[in-house]
């Protein structure tokens, strides 16, 4: 029978689950902030009145606020924990799923420039610069 032997492509949908710790987003924020962003974010500050840490990285997983200027385009962007979580969602089921591992998120698995796209999509919604 010819054809029997073709190749043929089927489509699954899964969904993921992933805790993601104090800890995991504190190192995916140091990995945005010392390197990842700094392409095209010139200033990092954190929301005094909102400041819930004494270092930067530590405001968004604690309900803290960051406003990261966009020396591109001129524009101040606030990160706080809601965008954070809505940005790393969008950057796991656009390709990122590698990070996520049994229940978790596995830090090492995401470097600067993931970290970055997952700071891009928290903040923009898409993914603007490289």
């Amino acid at each position: 029978m010819a054809g029997d032997n073709e190749c043929k492509v089927f489509e699954v949908r899964a969904e993921l689950h992933a805790k993601v710790t104090t800890e995991d987003i504190d190192d995916i924020m140091v990995s945005a902030l010392e390197g990842g962003i700094t392409y095209w974010c010139d200033e990092a500050k954190v929301v005094e009145e909102k400041r819930v840490a004494e270092w930067g990285h530590e405001q968004i997983a604690r309900g803290g606020v960051l406003v990261l200027h966009d020396y591109q385009e001129g524009d101040s962007l606030e990160l706080n924990l809601e965008k954070f979580l809505a940005g790393l969602k969008m950057y796991i089921e656009n390709g990122g799923a590698d990070c996520v591992f049994y229940d978790g998120i596995d830090t090492s698995k995401i470097d600067a420039g993931m970290a970055d796209s997952i700071v891009q999509y928290a903040v923009f919604g898409e993914l603007v610069y490289g």
